[in-house]
């Protein structure tokens, strides 16, 4: 077993860690990159962080956070009947039925980007529609549009990777900035599936930290080697989707990670679905997320029984906190 003496950089640990080789199997390039699994905490991290042209041409312009075009109306109207109820709202019979789904039913109706449960999140964490909210990491916007369609008021975006300052369809500010170039107070600061992307994931938070405002909160969504997808699949775990994660985070690092910038992590949500098992059959018998074209596939591939099984295990793990997706919740004192 390759071992590295390397400092982690969610916990700090020097090692010696145990390493693994992983293949780009998003785009399906089969290109190899060496991770290691910080003996410490179980947090995964990639040994050399790409950057400039290196790490430009893993984001092209295809990639679905920056997909931000428009849903059919119908399809849009369902998701906000969906999000007003999760986020309390009486009288939404269409948006209970919704709900009452399996979470890979339900990403079906929403939009093209990383959003998955987080409207439910933000309605068991009771967070205003006046509340101050930032999404790091936003792309297109879809998601924040999507806030701004269920009634919430004071939405801003911030990515480093879009072309210019901008504003989504339904108005919203997104700037062209890392978290680091931030101003304002917010009461929440969400990464929705962003922070797995950064370099330096403790100085973002600590960046995120300075800009909440007293008991605020920040919301890091990630997938988590601290799961039942991880422990079954290793290298093979369709989520470490190298090389763009730097670094994928076990719950022991994230809350080390959150006490060393002056949070404290309150709680966890897994919002994970059976993506986490037939992605990972995907790898582990050679088959890019690219090459596979529809549903279709999937029902012709695994059948509609295995799915219907590894949706039920999803809800499963969720409960348990064993989901290969979730939601650290860390409050500001």
């Amino acid at each position: 077993m390759a071992e590295i003496n390397k400092e982690c950089r969610m916990c700090g640990a020097a090692g010696p860690h145990r390493t693994i080789t992983v293949r780009e199997m998003y785009y399906g390039t089969r290109e190899l990159f060496e991770y290691y699994v910080c003996t410490d905490c179980e947090t995964l991290q990639i040994v050399d962080v790409l950057e400039g042209e290196e790490l430009a041409r893993h984001y092209p312009r295809k990639y679905y956070s920056y997909n931000a075009a428009q849903k059919p109306g119908l399809l849009q109207w369902l998701t906000t009947q969906r999000d007003r109820h999760d986020l309390g709202e009486s009288g939404r019979p269409v948006g209970a039925l919704i709900a009452a789904l399996p979470p890979g039913v339900r990403s079906l109706i929403g939009t093209s980007d990383a959003s998955g449960d987080v409207v439910g999140m933000l309605g068991r964490l009771s967070v205003g529609r006046d509340a101050r909210i930032l999404d790091v990491g936003c792309g297109g916007g879809a998601l924040l549009d999507r806030l701004a369609r269920s009634g919430f008021r004071n939405l801003f975006g911030a990515d480093p990777f879009v072309d210019a300052d901008t504003t989504t369809s339904m108005g919203v500010p997104i700037a062209k900035q890392f978290m680091e170039d931030v101003s304002g107070e917010f009461d929440v600061i969400m990464f929705n599936h962003s922070l797995e992307h950064v370099p330096d994931p403790v100085a973002t938070l600590k960046a995120a930290r300075a800009r909440l405002a007293p008991g605020g909160i920040c919301l890091a969504r990630v997938p988590t080697t601290s799961s039942e997808a991880w422990d079954v699949y290793g290298k093979n775990w369709c989520l470490i989707d190298a090389p763009r994660h730097t670094l994928v985070p076990s719950r022991r690092g994230m809350e080390r990670a959150a006490e060393a910038v002056g949070m404290k992590l309150e709680r966890t949500i897994d919002d994970s679905n059976a993506s986490q098992f037939f992605g990972s059959e995907m790898y582990r018998t050679d088959t890019a997320l690219a090459e596979v074209n529809g549903f279709g596939y999937l029902f012709k591939t695994f059948g509609v029984r295995r799915l219907i099984e590894w949706e039920r295990r999803s809800v499963a793990l969720n409960r348990q906190g064993r989901g290969d997706q979730t939601g650290f919740v860390l409050r500001a004192p």
